[in-house]
């Protein structure tokens, strides 16, 4: 019986705290601004699941772009459910409604700093450790 109830104080006790993780005030939206051979590059994540990237003054994505005379949209979508944390860049043109997707994973260091690899071989990347995995930092 003491064993009962010894096991009933500690399994109070756990859920009595409050369990906080680096991911309770976490959101993807925003501009984050990243460093690769010694060029700087941005993410942006908009609310409507909408994102860009922006390298040298070109944005690439979004509602609505444009490249070679194809338009088209890049859209988001994130599993804040799995570990690390998976997202998906699609891209859809609008004249044929074929979709390129991009695979990646994200690192929430803090609600502002963030690490990124992403798969370019056409498969979700497994870890960090690889020189595709990038830090960014939340500028706005």
């Amino acid at each position: 019986m003491k064993k009962i109830l010894l096991l009933f104080v500690v399994l109070l006790t756990l859920t009595s705290f409050n369990s906080s993780t680096k991911l309770d005030d976490f959101n993807i939206v925003g501009k984050w601004e990243g460093g690769d051979n010694n060029e700087i590059g941005y993410f942006v994540f908009l609310e409507e699941n909408y994102a860009y990237f922006e390298v040298q003054g070109q944005i690439i994505g979004g509602k609505e772009f444009e490249i070679k005379g194809k338009k088209g949209s890049m859209k988001y979508v994130i599993d804040y459910t799995t570990n690390p944390i998976q997202f998906d860049f699609i891209t859809t043109r609008f004249d044929t409604k074929e979709t390129l997707e991009l695979f990646g994973i994200i690192d929430v260091i803090n609600k502002n700093e963030i690490k990124i690899s992403l798969g370019f071989n056409g498969s979700r990347p497994t870890n960090f450790n690889t020189d595709d995995a990038l830090n960014f930092i939340r500028v706005e």
